[in-house]
């Protein structure tokens, strides 16, 4: 690549990366693509690819860099596989400059048109079945601004994603027919109606009131460290820092209290001693507790079925019911298709080789039915609004992002709560082991929130969820929309001579 193109590249890539939280730096994401859409300008094809692909590769390192954070707690192996990924997922961009090329070459500034539909078309994609990863979707650098983003209730992130690409498309072409006085008020007022129209539905909608029947939450912040979490020997350390924080969160009586992501660390079914120390302590503060654990099933004699699992205790009848994670991390948690594959299973990466629940399960409480998400499952914009379709009346988001350590993880990832709570006007109590532990309501709005790394209570009221949204009920349009209409753009380049 020429020295112009590196510039343009490293340009792209630090306005994108530096557009996400927690930088309060939103508003770049709206010209990030400039750049990179000048690089592309005369690329074929095959160079569109490369120009876009290291595009990926540099906003990846810059953004994901904290995948292999887990290296510095000792977990050696996860330093390859990490590098790996970042690699891998540079190759949707890649694939958006390669399409985005193809088609200008052959229909020329309909390109423009189409480059917000292939890129959002390639968001879904990315989404998709166990390898799904939807973490750097452009949507959330937008959550700090929630006047702007309430029309995600109708169209999904994918929405504000189309909405920010074609904010990039239209101040691109301010610059580059700037000489055309016509095209310049034109696009001038393209751009002021596709940010008044938003706005002013999102005034409106943060106007309407909440609902008034709200459940009152304690998360419980442990702060166990990374580095003795998982050792036996401090198991009841463990378990008897959440079990001292939860009798001090009870003098303020809760409706239900929870705990994080493995924050019993050890099989807690299996362990008569501390499974009993958790239902006594639900008895005796006649609270709902729901926590994380891990679990497993006997399928056959020496076979075993293991799951990333929550477990919820009702006063005075124990284990009510139990939630088993459904979408796995990959290479993590699970080699993708190893349950598939019989070959798979016998690879070893360093992942848990966990196993996918099936079943969308909603826990009854004295306020009404909640779901239990395990930490990367609140990326799953499809996953949230299938529970919420059940008549989910809150979210809880168990995780446990110590192993980000003190790096943008933690940010990026509850961001990702907003969105999910104004996608489906639900509210949503997040509990992290080392924080951001939050609470947002039905519109995005943080009630409360803890800092990273402290041992806290958070205790709030959220309200309960008093209507559906056009998104819960018909799901991701905006994104099937933008991958058909790629796929008959692509068919027309095709066949254009």
């Amino acid at each position: 690549m020429t020295k112009k193109e590196w510039l343009l590249i490293l340009s792209s890539s630090f306005l994108f990366s530096a557009a996400f939280p927690p930088l309060p730096l939103g508003f770049l994401a709206y010209f990030f693509l400039f750049p990179l859409l000048i690089a592309l300008e005369d690329a074929s094809p095959r160079r569109g690819f490369k120009l876009a692909y290291f595009f990926g590769l540099v906003s990846n390192f810059l953004l994901l860099y904290w995948m292999a954070w887990q290296f510095f707690y000792g977990e050696t192996w996860v330093l390859p596989g990490s590098i790996g990924a970042l690699f891998i997922l540079a190759i949707y961009p890649g694939v958006w400059g390669w399409l985005y090329c193809l088609i200008k070459k052959k229909l020329g500034n309909w390109a423009l048109i189409l480059a917000p539909f292939l890129w959002v078309g390639l968001e879904w994609i990315r989404s998709l079945w166990e390898i799904g990863f939807p973490w750097l979707d452009i949507g959330y650098t937008q959550t700090n601004y929630l006047s702007l983003i309430q029309f995600a209730s109708l169209t999904g992130i994918s929405g504000v994603s189309l909405w920010v690409i074609f904010l990039n498309i239209f101040f691109y072409l301010l610059v580059e027919y700037r000489k055309n006085l016509f095209t310049i008020i034109s696009v001038s007022i393209l751009i002021v109606m596709l940010i008044l129209i938003p706005y002013l539905y999102g005034r409106k909608a943060l106007s309407e009131p909440v609902s008034s029947a709200k459940v009152k939450v304690a998360l419980i912040q442990g702060n166990i460290d990374m580095n003795v979490k998982w050792n036996p020997r401090y198991l009841h350390h463990s378990l008897e820092t959440f079990y001292t924080l939860t009798q001090k969160a009870a003098t303020e009586n809760p409706d239900l209290v929870i705990w994080p992501e493995t924050s019993a660390p050890c099989y807690l079914a299996y362990e008569p001693f501390y499974f009993d120390w958790v239902k006594n302590l639900s008895d005796s503060l006649n609270i709902p507790i729901v926590l994380g654990t891990d679990d497993y099933q006997t399928i056959e004699k020496n076979q075993y079925v293991f799951y990333n699992s929550v477990f919820y205790f009702q006063p005075q009848q124990g284990l009510a019911d139990k939630y088993y994670k459904m979408q796995l991390v990959p290479f993590a948690e699970k080699l993708p298709l190893s349950g598939k594959m019989r070959v798979l299973n016998k690879i070893q990466l360093g992942q848990a080789n966990f196993s996918s629940g099936e079943n969308y399960t909603l826990f009854d409480s004295p306020k009404g039915k909640f779901a239990t998400l395990v930490c990367f499952e609140i990326a799953f914009p499809d996953l949230v609004r299938k529970f919420v379709q059940r008549n989910a009346g809150f979210i809880v988001n168990i995780t446990n992002d110590s192993w980000f350590g003190k790096t943008v993880g933690p940010y990026q990832h509850a961001a990702m709560s907003v969105m999910r709570a104004i996608e489906n006007r639900v509210s949503i109590a997040r509990c992290a082991n080392s924080g951001i532990s939050m609470m947002a309501d039905p519109y995005g709005r943080i009630i409360e929130k803890t800092g990273l790394f402290e041992r806290v209570n958070l205790i709030g009221e959220i309200p309960l969820k008093n209507k559906e949204t056009f998104y819960t009920r018909k799901g991701n349009i905006t994104a099937l929309v933008s991958f058909f209409l790629s796929l008959v753009f692509l068919v027309l380049a095709k066949f254009k001579r």
